[in-house]
């Protein structure tokens, strides 16, 4: 079933699915003691490193596996490479050595900083001996060497066997930071000693072959300062780049001492995302205002004022505000509880129209928090099944938050207010769910949300809302026809609960409940009331997982 929530003129986003910058300091909490957030920590970041520095590894050990493999198929296929020559050997040995250590990469052992560093070591250190000893191999046995680096035109030919060997070193020196991260210094130091190997190597084969000598390769030794610490250069260059980047990237994603991990939704006025606090380790959700809109005034407004709202609320099944303030390019955020688990539009989508006991459960929580909101002069405005999440909280299975308070109007919602946060004539709200008197851009009270509450019961208990078609119709309906009697709509809803339902739903508000606490209790007198307790939401709960 297509969600059929959609938001008219609504400036309410997706709050209750679930980094800006430091300097970030709560003023509300549900009447506790304002939060001060703590120093900028570096609490994270050593995770964050390290899930990076292993992917990296990974990466880097698929790499050199790769190319070890092509050069042992390489010499095995070559006709005029035949025989168990040295470069032979030397890649059947290190060929299996690197898979193992493939293994070790993408094994539980390499779970820390230091066994991670230490694989890369070895990494470079297996790449190290091999080149080298292929180096010093061919410089000393190679029966043409002689011919390039002697005679009219030594120089050149010096020139080219310095170069052959400038280009695997070279490489892994500038390619080596770009794939691994590091800093600065651990990356010069690793290059640097990459850097003097070509160059021992080359000493010792001018050493033990005397047909090579010293006089035989001094231009490679001017090849290999030219290029070396060029090399080492750009390793230095390309680490501070890279770790620049990957800064800028991890402040990019943190509020303060938040950490945002995925996004979860969005709507007319916040985007919504999964974040982690980074020293308490506890998951919770971030809104922010979209950037397109953050020029708003009236958006800006409304937006800080939902949060102050949200604060204000201490029943347990409106969800609850932990932090809010401003970053320092003015952007606007709020961090609320993450409520892992389902809002009752994807509950219906995945499983179907729900038993009666269990929406009347449901519906007395929800009473329970429109009451405070109620008694507080607050018209929440957009009660619908997308606003509304069912989790485990305590210990305790279906439980019902109500969230988004983006709609709310309170009494402060003057005529002369110099920013208007409602407009007069307006249609806000969500159409499938929305009373006649919101529907035509009326005035609204209590009574409207009551309305609200009675269109999602009756998309609960039917698996459809009260009303079908397209906007201009369901908006039309809600002013003008009563919908279909629950009870004929869906056979199996009691005659009490239907009763209690289509009062809700009554065209007239006077005809409704006059408050959700009368509601309330015409719901617990119904026979069902009693069929969906704490163990059928249990068993219900068993093995679900819940993103």
């Amino acid at each position: 079933m297509a969600n059929l929530s959609p938001t008219i003129t609504s400036d309410a986003a997706v709050s209750g699915l679930p980094d800006a910058g430091p300097h970030l300091t709560a003023t509300a909490g549900r009447g506790r003691a304002p939060i001060d957030l703590v120093a900028e920590s570096q609490v994270g970041q050593d995770e964050d490193g390290l899930d990076l520095l292993r992917r990296r590894l990974r990466q880097m050990v698929l790499l050199f596996l790769a190319a070890y493999a092509a050069f042992l198929l390489r010499d095995i296929l070559l006709p005029h490479r035949l025989g168990l020559g040295f470069q032979k050997v030397m890649f059947l040995i290190v060929t299996p050595l690197q898979l193992l250590l493939v293994g070790v990469t993408w094994s539980h052992w390499a779970n820390s900083l230091k066994r991670l560093r230490a694989i890369e070591l070895v990494v470079l250190g297996v790449f190290v001996l091999t080149v080298g000893s292929i180096q010093f191999d061919w410089m000393c046995n190679w029966s043409e060497l002689p011919y390039y680096v002697r005679g009219d035109r030594a120089m050149d030919g010096q020139v080219m066997v310095g170069n052959t060997w400038v280009i695997p070193w070279f490489a892994l020196i500038v390619g080596y930071p770009a794939v691994v991260p590091n800093t600065v210094r651990r990356a010069l130091a690793i290059a640097g000693c990459m850097a003097i190997m070509p160059v021992l190597v080359t000493l010792a084969a001018a050493i033990v072959n005397p047909e090579l000598g010293l006089s035989g390769t001094w231009v490679m030794f001017i090849q290999y300062a030219i290029w070396m610490p060029l090399g080492v250069g750009f390793a230095a260059y390309g680490a501070h780049q890279a770790g620049f980047l990957r800064r800028q990237a991890s402040e990019a994603k943190r509020f303060g001492q938040y950490r945002l991990t995925r996004r979860l939704g969005g709507g007319g006025m916040g985007e919504v995302y999964l974040a982690e606090h980074l020293l308490l380790r506890r998951p919770s959700v971030i809104k922010v205002v979209r950037p397109d809109r953050a020029n708003s005034p009236a958006v800006l407004k409304r937006f800080e004022r939902e949060v102050q709202i949200l604060a204000t609320l201490t029943h347990w099944n409106t969800v609850e505000v932990f932090d809010y303030g401003h970053t320092a390019d003015g952007t606007f955020y709020y961090v609320m509880e993450y409520l892992p688990g389902f809002d009752l539009d994807q509950l219906v989508n995945a499983h179907g129209a729900l038993p009666s006991g269990r929406v009347v459960r449901l519906l007395r929580q929800l009473c329970g928090a429109l009451a405070e909101a109620h008694e507080a002069g607050l018209i929440h405005r957009d009660v619908k099944p997308g606003n509304v999440m069912i989790c485990r909280r305590g210990g305790v299975p279906d439980v019902a938050k109500l969230l988004d308070f983006g709609l709310v109007q309170g009494a402060e919602d003057q005529p002369d207010s110099q920013v208007k946060l409602t407009v007069e004539g307006a249609v806000l709200g969500t159409p499938h769910f929305m009373s006649p008197e919101q529907a035509s851009g009326k005035p609204t009270d209590a009574r409207s949300d009551i309305y609200s509450l009675g269109a999602t019961a009756y998309f609960l208990l039917c698996g459809k809302p009260p009303f079908g078609g397209g906007t201009m119709e369901v908006i039309a309906a809600h002013m003008l026809q009563e919908p279909l009697p629950l009870a004929s709509a869906c056979a199996d809803v009691p005659k009490d609960l239907s009763d209690v339902i289509m009062r809700c739903m009554a065209k007239k508000p006077a005809e409704r409940f006059a408050t959700v606490m009368q509601l309330d209790a015409a719901l617990a007198a119904c026979e069902c009331a009693r069929q969906w307790g704490d163990e059928q939401a249990a068993a219900w709960w068993a093995g679900r997982e819940c993103v």
